[in-house]
C-alpha cells in the first residue's frame, strides 16, 4: 500500500521535471541552425584559414627534415554546438555557443627501412629550434611502433597491425583529403611501409555563453 501511495505521489513530480527539462534544453542549448552561422562567421574563417595553415606548416616540416616523403593529408574541420544539461536536478549551462575544432593527420612513405627512418626523426628532433617534439630521450618512453609526445603521434605500419584509412567522423562539416586520388592502401602497395602522424586537435573558435 504505501509503494502504491509512494508511486502516486512520485509520478506527478516525474512528469513534470521531464517537461521542464525538455524546455530547458530546447532554450539553453545552442540551434543548429545558430551554431552553423556562427561556424560559418566571417572571424571563424579567419581563425580557421590561420589554424589549417600552421597545421599543414608542421606536417610539412616533417618532410623537410627528415626522410619522410608527405603522401597524404587530411584535414577534418567540426563545430560542437553547446547543449544545455542537467546535474541531478540542477540546470547546467552549456559553456559555449559554439566550439570549432580542426584535427590534421598526414600520411607518409620513406626510402629507408622503418627503423632508419625512426633514429633520422629522432636526431631531427634534437635539433636546436626543431619542430619535431620526438627525441631519443622521450621515444625510450614509447611502445613499439608508436612515438608520443606534445600532442604528436607518430605511428607506422607493423607486422599483422598496418595503419588504418582515415574514416571521416559523424560530426565533421569539412573532411579534406589531399590529393583525392591518394590512399592508404595505395601509398602502402606503391612506397611499402606507412607512417601515420596525428597532430593534437586544435579547438581554433569558441564562442562563450
Amino acid at each position: 500500500m504505501k509503494i502504491l501511495v509512494l508511486r502516486a505521489a512520485t509520478w506527478p513530480f516525474l512528469a513534470t521535471f521531464n517537461i521542464v527539462a525538455r524546455i530547458w534544453t530546447l532554450f539553453g542549448s545552442t540551434s543548429r541552425r545558430r551554431a552553423l552561422r556562427l561556424a560559418d562567421s566571417d572571424t571563424a574563417r579567419q581563425a580557421r584559414r590561420a589554424t589549417e595553415a600552421r597545421l599543414r606548416a608542421i606536417a610539412h616540416a616533417y618532410a623537410e627534415s627528415t626522410p619522410l616523403m608527405l603522401r597524404l593529408l587530411v584535414v577534418e574541420d567540426h563545430y560542437t554546438r553547446g547543449i544545455a544539461g542537467w546535474d541531478l536536478f540542477t540546470p547546467v549551462r552549456p559553456a559555449y555557443r559554439v566550439s570549432c575544432g580542426m584535427r590534421l593527420m598526414a600520411y607518409y612513405s620513406s626510402p629507408l627501412p622503418p627503423a632508419e627512418t625512426i633514429t633520422q626523426i629522432l636526431d631531427a628532433g634534437e635539433q636546436p629550434l626543431s619542430g619535431i617534439p620526438f627525441t631519443h630521450d622521450t621515444a625510450r618512453e614509447d611502445r613499439r611502433g608508436e612515438l608520443t609526445h606534445a600532442g604528436h603521434n607518430l605511428t607506422w605500419d607493423q607486422p599483422g597491425s598496418p595503419i588504418p584509412k582515415p574514416e571521416q567522423p559523424a560530426n565533421a562539416n569539412r573532411f579534406i583529403c589531399e590529393p583525392p586520388e591518394a590512399s592508404v592502401g595505395g601509398i602502402r602497395r606503391r612506397y611499402g611501409t606507412v607512417f601515420a602522424l596525428t597532430l593534437p586537435p586544435n579547438h581554433y573558435y569558441r564562442i562563450p555563453r
